[in-house]
């Protein structure tokens, strides 16, 4: 299971979970792998009071790099003793080298703090430009993991043009905004610049849905598959 996504859980859910997976014997496995190391450093579970069995991290532990780890407790992780793992990249030293490069460097310069006031300034300006161009629209998701859908039922098609006026200013950028210690408040300024000439755009496709006529809706998610 993921530790939270849009909004964090109550400490009695997690309890309950806990508690089932003890009655049943079962390890209860958090999966770490997007949110770990954005709201602190090292698994989200340790800030939310989880206490997993076993807790599974990769990509931005080693920014990016090919590396990836399984942590756990030694009733479950002792079976790995007893069972045959096989590698081919077994003395491959880049992963964990970037990964103790990268953790060293996260914890001097707190960078999960540095994430939530980048993402913070980015989901204030989504609401505030949305407001000005009289757009409704909904902000979701942490700070560093945010998101924003525009309250019309034409939303997918909104999505691609939103997309395409973006990358007309030489913004690669779509709905969601997961933030990097790379950004900057220079990024952010250019960044919500182009917001607020693409939310213009939509403003006017809204009210001129002609200007959406060369336009292909965007896919949402695992419902294209239904």
């Amino acid at each position: 299971m993921e530790p939270m996504r849009n909004f964090a859980p109550s400490e009695e859910y997690w309890q309950q979970v806990e508690a089932i997976a003890a009655r049943l014997n079962i390890p209860l496995i958090i999966d770490e792998i997007s949110m770990g190391f954005r709201i602190n450093c090292g698994g989200s579970h340790l800030k939310l009071g989880i206490n997993p069995d076993i807790a599974v991290f990769s990509k931005a532990m080693a920014n990016g790099y090919a590396m990836a780890a399984v942590i756990g407790k030694s009733k479950w992780m002792d079976a790995a003793q007893t069972s045959f793992i096989s590698s081919t990249m077994w003395t491959e030293r880049v992963g964990p080298t970037a990964a103790l490069a990268t953790i060293n460097y996260y914890e001097q310069h707190q960078v999960h703090e540095h994430l939530a006031v980048i993402g913070a300034k980015i989901k204030d300006g989504w609401l505030s430009l949305a407001q000005k161009h009289g757009l409704e629209i909904h902000v979701s998701g942490i700070d560093a993991l945010c998101h924003f859908s525009l309250k019309n039922e034409n939303f997918l098609t909104l999505k691609s043009y939103f997309i395409e006026k973006m990358l007309e200013q030489g913004v690669l950028a779509t709905n969601m905004f997961y933030c990097m210690y790379a950004h900057k408040e220079h990024h952010v300024e250019t960044y919500l610049k182009a917001v607020d000439n693409a939310f213009s755009a939509i403003a006017d496709a809204i009210e001129n849905p002609e200007l959406l006529a060369h336009v292909i809706p965007s896919t949402s998610g695992f419902k294209r598959l239904n």
